[in-house]
């Protein structure tokens, strides 16, 4: 039988910072819904002056006395006769301040935690999809105070779409209570992967008709296709002709073994110019926005090219 695992972490603070509580599960199929509740506090950050010991200075005069020598000079007279003079020397003395250092208590500044409240976050996932050898999608779901975050790895089989969050909060006797719903969609990712990998293969364009090849599957019911084409110009900026997503009135499409051959008759849609660049973006059609694992599976391709 499969099971769901469950890592919990919960990190705490002595001090009343606020806490961080982390929980993760395994999906692997086996059940409709999945319950977590995280606990943690809500603090604050608060300032105070406290006296710490430290080391002051005062100042102070003191007599500082210190020896000048004599200035002595030579004085001549007319007749080529000279004697030495000396003026001044001796000792002198003065008052000059000097920083004395002493013990005493200096003001800090301290910051500490005050606490607000305890926070309780009650998880929930409901899932459509049971019962699938291929899931085994991770959700972390991380609560640092009353602020959470949920990541997601998958299996990179599947999609993992969130269909519907729901979120309730209320206060009472000093807890904080989070009520989280995520409704998720899990959307199967082997026709993405068989139509798509390797991307755009064996591109021509023949009078007008822009032709490539897909992997098989390849439909514009579940992918877009978006054209744009340009007037090349070898130099400046080339002008812009059409940019449009087709439909199945511009392509035609054709499953030959393990490929979809695609064509385009843009003829239909433009004057094709001699010269001519095409760039066309393919997507596996689902809300971006919604999707949780954007980075697990390539669900777009894409290619610029001038034919000329």
């Amino acid at each position: 039988m499969k099971k769901i695992l469950f890592a919990l972490l919960f990190i705490s603070s002595f001090a009343f910072a606020d806490t961080t509580a982390l929980e993760e599960i395994l999906y692997s199929g086996d059940q409709p819904s999945v319950d977590m509740l995280l606990q943690t506090e809500k603090t604050h950050t608060e300032y105070e002056t406290v006296y710490v010991p430290g080391t002051c200075y005062r100042t102070e005069y003191r007599q500082r006395c210190y020896t000048r020598p004599p200035v002595c000079r030579n004085y001549c007279n007319s007749r080529g006769q000279c004697t030495t003079r000396c003026t001044g020397g001796g000792t002198q003395c003065r008052m000059v301040p000097v920083r004395i250092p002493y013990s005493c208590q200096v003001p800090r500044t301290r910051a500490y935690e005050v606490h607000d409240y305890y926070v309780d976050t009650n998880v929930r996932f409901n899932f459509s999809n049971q019962s699938d050898e291929k899931l085994a999608e991770k959700f972390k779901i991380k609560v640092t105070g009353d602020e959470y975050k949920l990541e997601v790895k998958g299996s990179k089989n599947f999609f993992i779409v969130e269909t519907r969050k729901k979120e309730e909060v209320n206060m009472a006797a000093g807890v904080k209570t989070i009520n989280l719903t995520y409704d998720i969609d899990l959307i199967s990712a082997d026709r993405v992967k068989t139509a798509l990998k390797g991307g755009m293969k064996n591109v021509s364009l023949k009078n007008g008709v822009f032709n490539f090849t897909l992997g098989q599957g390849f439909n514009l019911n579940h992918f877009s296709h978006r054209l744009r084409v340009y007037k090349y110009k070898r130099f400046g900026s080339d002008d812009l002709l059409i940019d449009t997503e087709l439909n199945d009135s511009h392509v035609r499409i054709e499953d030959n073994g393990n490929k979809s051959q695609v064509s385009v008759d843009m003829n239909y849609l433009i004057d094709v110019p001699s010269k001519v660049r095409v760039i066309t973006d393919i997507a596996f059609k689902l809300d971006e926005s919604k999707l949780l694992n954007k980075d697990d599976i390539d669900y777009k391709t894409y290619s610029n090219w001038i034919f000329k």
